[in-house]
């Protein structure tokens, strides 16, 4: 059993709160009384969450392939973000890996996959968090989740400038990734304590299980999947040994 009462921690409304207030409150304020402010919102339904992470995947995602576009194509793929009159004044270089086209369709695209991603994975940690014994919904979590997404995306796009730099920015970048990561998931715990009135350990359960069984799953996979071809490898080598 839980070691909360059966009352819901999120009440069933709450003061509006503006969009920075939430988005700050939630990043920056890592306590169950945040999260569970933040549910009790009338605006706290998963339609606006959807929307969040719409916009925030496609600044993160716009800003990567950018990168991705600067780093791979040198002064040719830094050339076509400026405007004509600097654009000429760079020498002339190799054409970039990664087109102008390339970052204004992908980005969308990106972000379309993200808000899937974003809401069968929240559906999974509601799932787990029912079967804990939470008393959630899945537009409160939703919510919580989305107001993390925000200005977790906003700090990976800045990671992502410091790739910018050789070799220094690189290491920045990967160290500053994984330490936002894990703050990542401390701030999703947290929120399904709020919303589904768990404990820590459940909360933590709910959030890293399906994860865990994900991750299970693609290994079998692949294992699988090696199995089958490695003996049908051996039997094309020798059939080509055969041919010699």
């Amino acid at each position: 059993m839980s070691e909360f009462s059966n009352e819901p921690m999120v009440p069933e409304s709450g003061p509006e709160m503006s969009l920075i207030d939430t988005w700050m409150t939630a990043f920056t304020k890592p306590n169950e009384n945040t999260f569970a402010r933040i549910a009790a919102q009338p605006s706290a339904t998963a339609t606006k969450a959807f929307l969040w992470v719409f916009v925030a995947s496609l600044f993160t995602g716009f800003v990567t392939l950018v990168v991705q576009a600067i780093n791979f194509g040198g002064q040719a793929g830094f050339r076509q973000f400026l405007p004509p009159e600097l654009a000429n004044q760079l020498p002339a270089g190799a054409a970039p890996s990664i087109g102008l086209g390339t970052v204004i369709c992908g980005a969308p695209v990106a972000a379309i996959f993200a808000v899937i991603g974003f809401g069968i994975g929240t559906a999974l940690v509601q799932w787990v968090a029912k079967l804990f014994g939470g008393t959630g919904t899945f537009d409160k979590l939703a919510y919580a989740f989305s107001a993390i997404t925000v200005p977790y995306s906003v700090v990976t796009a800045v990671l992502t400038l410091f790739g910018l730099i050789p070799f220094i920015g690189s290491i920045l970048a990967g160290l500053g990734s994984f330490a936002l990561s894990i703050y990542l998931i401390v701030l999703e715990v947290l929120a399904v304590k709020a919303v589904d009135r768990l404990d820590t350990g459940k909360a933590a359960g709910s959030v890293l299980l399906p994860g865990i069984v994900i991750l299970l799953v693609i290994c079998c996979c692949v294992i699988l999947g090696v199995s089958l071809l490695v003996p049908m490898m051996g039997d094309t080598f020798q059939g080509l040994n055969g041919g010699f």
